[in-house]
Parts: C-alpha cells; structure tokens; sequence
C-alpha cells in the first residue's frame, strides 16, 4: 500500500463515513454509479498536491495509529515522578529532549535545570545518552520559560534560552525589579547520533567535539527585547542576542587538528578592510541622501557576480537587495541619489566626524591575547577571539591566570565554558597551536552610538533632536549568505516642535532601519521614519503598536522556512500556561509520542 493510500484509508476512517460522489465519466453514468469514498477522495486532493503545490492543513490532523506512541510505554515511570517535562523530538529525528527544574534549596528556592537527550526508535523504550545541568553555578530564583533550539545544519550544539518573567515568592522580589529580567543561556554539545571513535579512544570521556558547553546570563530592561529564534539563529553556529544596550554576534565552532587558517565566522580582516566589496552592506543598502554621501547607487556599486559563485549566494543576494529596494521605496527614499554611507568611527570632540574619509572602517581592538597585533580602542563594533582544549588529567594548574583576567574586561558577554561534567576549559594562547580547539568570537554593535550617528546624519529632523529617552530594538532579517543583519530601531526621544513656536521640548516616537554586516562590522542607514508626536499614549501602547508594526513588515517581506533548512524550536511555553503538549511531533518523520 503506498503512503498516499494509508494516509487516505485512515483520514477515511477517522473523518466520518462519507456520502457518494457524482461519476465523473458518462461511462460511470451509464453502467451504473460508483461509490466514491473518502479514500478516494483524499487520494485525488494528494494528486492535486503534485500538481498545484499547496497542501490544505486541514487534510491531516491526526497520525495513524501505528504511526503514534504512547509516552508511557517508552518511558519509566520512575523518570516522570522525577517531574521530567519532554519537550520534543531533534531535528534528526533520534533524540527526544527532556528538563527538569529541582529546587535546590528549600529555605531559598534556588532552582537547577537539567536537559537530557534521550534515543527514540520507534515501540522500543527511550535510551538517556546524555544529562547536563544547565547555567551552571547561576542561582536562579523563579521557574523560569525555556527554549530549546538547533540551527538550520548545524545539528552538533542545542542553545538553551531561558528567562524569568515574574517574581515568585519573598526572595526573587528581594533579589530582582520589575524593569529588570535575567537572561540565562547554554550551548550544550550535542550527543553524536552514531559512535563516535574519537570518544571511545579517549582516556579522559567525550573528544572536545562531543564534550563543550558554554554558560552565560546578562540583564535586559524594558521594553525586555523579544527572543527570535528564527532570525537570531539563521545563520549556523552564530547566536545575536540582544542585550537592550548592544547587539552581541556569538560564533562558537570548533576546529580540526592541523586547521591553519584562522577560521573565523565574523568580523574577517579581508571582508573589513575592503568596504565595498560586493558581500558587503554598502553593495545593497541604500540611505537617506545626505550631502557627505558620494556612494553610487546600488545598482552600480555591485558589481556583477564573480564566476563560480554560488547559486544559493547570488538568490541571496539579490533576495537581500529587494528587502533593502523594498525598505527605501515604502520610506519615500526612491531619489536619484541613493548613495550609502557607513557609520562612521567614534571619533573624538577634538577630531569631527568626516563620512567621506576612511577611518571609520579602522581596525578594532582585539587585545593582546586574542591577535597581538592591535590595541587600538574600538568604536561602535568591539571584536573579540578566545580559543580552548580540554584539561589533560595531569593539568594541575589554575583554570584562569591573570592575563585571562584581564581580557575578560573587554568581552561583552563573558561565558564560562566547560566540558560535560562542569570543569572549565583551558584558554588557549599559543598562536602555533593547530591542534582541536574550540573557537568563541563576540562582535558587538553599541545601539546608543549607532542612534546618535544615524539622528546626526541620516535624520531629517536632526535639528530639533534634543535626546531620547529610550529604545526598542526588533530583528527583522538575517541573511546567512550575505552575512547582513536588518534591525528596526524604535525609539522614543525629545524634539522641539517643527514650528518652534514654543520652547519646550515634546515626546515624539519614530523608528530607523540599519543593516549590520557581521564581515565587516559596518553599519548602513536604511530609512529614517518621521516623527510622531506621542500624546496621552503610555509608553507600554507605544512599544505595543511599535512591535505589532515589526511584525507587519516581518509579514510583508516573509519567506517560508526551508523544509531542511529551519531552526527548530522546543518551549515549556504550555507548562506555564498550566497545561500540557498533547504530542511530541516528529513531522519530517511522520512520528508521534503522544502525551
């Protein structure tokens, strides 16, 4: 029996009975009527499906039965009076995540997060492979709303997102504010999918691959910035993680012995140093027309593509290149100079601001222990490199020395990175070294120092700019290909009014859209929206209908996610609304565990 036709026997079956059909052939209606079932029916909308491509989602709501597992039947019991909560199916189909929260401490209420990875085949009993703690050694007050994700292809790490939203009991209200909301996060090694001989070689447990985790938790204040799995994880192995002060690019990979290039992911020294090259934000993003702007437009500035490019590059491209069309034309930026300018370096008061020279692509600190070569201060963008290799059992030296210290200072977002049993990595400073490591590198973009130099020379009303008060930032677009990350900029501030007939200052809410190039770190103007006055609004109603028009132009421009290529998500989101997933899907697998 084909799959059509099981699919269709137990629609069949499930849906109800069905009525006749008329015959559809003269035939048919002289040697009497056939019966036509819902069988047949399902069988020519699945024909149809070949045909036109779309696929009604009402076809198929439930799995046939042979198709579905009871969790139950999989699992001790022992594991769910534990209070296992299952989340759902990997990506590749042959692990099933679970957490739990146990409260650590009675008197306090320090709760601790672990994530297991269980082996799932079909109507035999869940294997646990694998059991972690997740943030390690952070004290963590209230239950806290988890997401669990994977990136498009890269099925070796899981991030875990976790944040609180409320105070629960005496000690998270001693501990924490309202306008404040802590961020938990983890990059745990995924267990392999088959052995692994590196692993069972090694003397001291799982080869670095297999064996990593980092931790890290940072602040955010409101309006709390919103966790898009989908855009912040679109490109393979870089997490953007918006800390409500800076946009942080995080690249974790890990890289083979005898690897002599530098493998870096973000901030590449040949991509910075040549700002118009044809991958770069200025080949495709237009701005506001400006005096200081020389650029020539778009369509003369990119050149045409190099042979042997890519075929997934060039649609990029040109996909990445109609957003930023797309951008102009609904702002009312379609003129005939549609020049780009990059953001320029913050300079001193003694040294203005000069768009048209070259020092705002200057090169960034790095710090002596990451390159060794630059320690110049940085400007809206801070780059930084960190490499590590697992402890050798006869390693008795301290995990950190000072130097490590030192540059810690300079990271945006320090991460404690371990093996699986919670023992910290050893940082790497031997720039020789070709042996595996794992590489973690940070690009960090300054909001206020991208708002102030867009108001100040991309802003139509800059004149009457006094200064703002506070700031929303929504990720619109990430393009993998092109490395360009298109954020819309939401802000509040104080202006006078365009008459000037009064000298006080008012409220006004706008928003502007820069595209950030994670190659060369530069930032582009987009478009800058008018001023709007804000009158008897709250600012909770003007972040709420600023966030629901992000929204619109996220809906304007979608695309949907690739069938293969796609991040996929996990959440307890159901368990803090008080009830349960019915199933965990498997729907490349046509799997179900049902609940």
């Amino acid at each position: 029996m084909t799959s059509a036709e099981e699919w269709a026997e137990f629609v069949a079956g499930s849906e109800g009975t069905g009525g006749e059909m008329a015959p559809s052939s003269k035939s048919d209606r002289s040697g009497g009527s056939r019966k036509w079932g819902p069988r047949d029916h399902i069988i020519r909308q699945l024909d149809r499906v070949k045909i036109t491509g779309q696929l009604s989602p009402r076809l198929f709501r439930k799995l046939p039965p042979r198709l579905c597992v009871s969790l139950r039947n999989i699992v001790d019991e022992e594991f769910l009076r534990k209070g296992h909560v299952f989340l759902g199916f990997s990506k590749c189909g042959r692990f099933v995540l679970s957490y739990t929260s146990d409260v650590l401490d009675d008197d306090f209420s320090f709760y601790s997060y672990h994530l297991y990875w269980w082996q799932f085949q079909v109507h035999s009993k869940l294997r646990l492979v694998r059991q972690v703690r997740l943030f390690q050694d952070e004290e963590i007050y209230s239950d806290l709303y988890l997401t669990v994700c994977e990136w498009p292809s890269d099925s070796s790490k899981v991030i875990v997102f976790g944040f609180n939203t409320s105070g629960n009991g005496m000690l998270m209200n001693m501990m924490s504010d309202e306008n404040h909301r802590d961020i938990y996060i983890s990059i745990v090694s995924a267990p392999p999918t088959s052995p692994c001989a590196d692993c069972r070689e090694s003397l001291t447990g799982p080869c670095l691959p297999h064996s990593f985790m980092l931790h890290t938790k940072y602040q955010v204040v409101y309006p709390f910035p919103t966790f898009q799995p989908a855009f912040q994880l679109k490109k393979d192995h870089v997490v953007l993680l918006n800390t409500s002060f800076s946009l942080v690019a995080c690249a974790i990979s890990v890289h083979p012995a005898g690897d002599k290039e530098s493998g870096r992911i973000l901030y590449s020294k040949q991509s910075r140093h040549n700002p118009r090259a044809p991958c770069s934000s200025s080949s495709f993003s237009p701005s506001i027309p400006s005096s200081s702007s020389h650029s020539p437009p778009p369509s003369e500035s990119c050149s045409a593509t190099p042979p042997g490019t890519p075929p997934a590059v060039t649609r990029a491209r040109e996909f990445v290149a109609g957003i930023f069309r797309r951008a102009r034309e609904a702002s009312g930026l379609e003129t005939e100079d549609k020049g780009e300018r990059p953001g320029p370096s913050k300079q001193s008061p003694s040294q203005p601001s000069d768009p048209d020279s070259p020092s705002w692509h200057r090169p960034v600190s790095e710090g002596p222990a990451r390159s060794g070569s630059n320690t110049e201060e940085p400007s809206y963008i801070n780059y930084t490199q960190l490499r590590y290799v697992l402890r050798e059992p006869t390693d008795t030296g301290p995990e950190y020395d000072f130097e490590d210290l030192a540059e810690f200072d300079k990271i945006s977002l320090p991460f404690l990175v371990t093996d699986l049993k919670g023992q910290r990595l050893k940082p790497l400073h031997d720039k020789s070294f070709q042996g595996q490591h794992l590489m973690v590198e940070q690009l960090t973009l300054d909001f206020e120092y991208v708002i102030n130099e867009v108001i100040r020379h991309d802003a139509s009303w800059s004149r009457q700019f006094c200064s703002f008060s506070d700031y929303d930032i929504v990720i619109l677009e990430m393009c993998p290909e092109t490395n360009q990350v298109i954020m819309n900029i939401g802000l509040l501030l104080l202006a006078f009014p365009q008459e000037d007939t009064q000298l006080r200052p008012k409220t006004y809410h706008t928003s502007l859209k820069v595209a950030w190039d994670l190659h060369t770190g530069v930032f582009s103007t987009l478009s800058v929206g008018e001023l709007t006055e804000v009158k008897g609004q709250t600012s909770g109603s003007v972040w709420s209908s600023y966030r629901k028009s992000c929204v619109d132009t996220v809906m304007k421009w979608l695309v949907p996610e690739n069938s293969v290529r796609y991040v996929n998500r996990m959440t307890n989101e159901a368990l803090h609304k008080g009830c349960s997933l019915k199933v965990l899907a498997d729907s490349v697998r046509y799997t179900w565990i049902v609940l």
